[in-house]
């Protein structure tokens, strides 16, 4: 081969190998952009993921404030139901004492009918005894 086309073939090398140099730095800097792209992102992420963070610890603690209120009124409505249940206990013990004087009343006055009934029978028999007969 010839020196003027064996110059040929090394310029024709070179100038390949001249582009693939220059894509493989257009290459180099896509993947540097797409680097600080992502970097960005991940960043805005990062914000995001803060955001939520305090978010969701604001969450809890007002869930947890909730349920403290809501331990609170439980509280305060056992303790009135249990005064509720004493006063039923009294009342219940009240009525119990007047079912009681009821009954004793009804069989006093059960037993008085019955006398009085004896003696509006005594009463006619002497009413009749004492009219004339016929």
């Amino acid at each position: 081969m010839s020196l003027e086309s064996r110059l040929e073939a090394l310029e024709a090398r070179h100038k390949n190998l001249d582009a693939d140099v220059h894509s493989l730095a257009r290459v180099c800097a896509d993947i540097k952009n797409i680097a600080l792209t992502n970097q960005h992102d991940i960043a805005g992420l990062k914000a995001d993921v803060a955001g939520v963070k305090s978010d969701m610890a604001a969450l809890a603690q007002a869930t947890y404030e909730g349920f403290k209120r809501t331990d609170e009124r439980l509280d305060r409505l056992d303790s009135r139901v249990g005064g509720l249940e004493s006063r039923m206990d009294k009342l219940e013990s009240r009525m119990d004492k007047l079912e009681s004087r009821v009954d004793r009343l009804e069989q006093n006055l059960g037993s008085k009918i019955d006398h009085l009934g004896a003696k509006i029978d005594q009463l006619e028999l002497l009413i009749r005894q004492s009219l004339p007969k016929n």
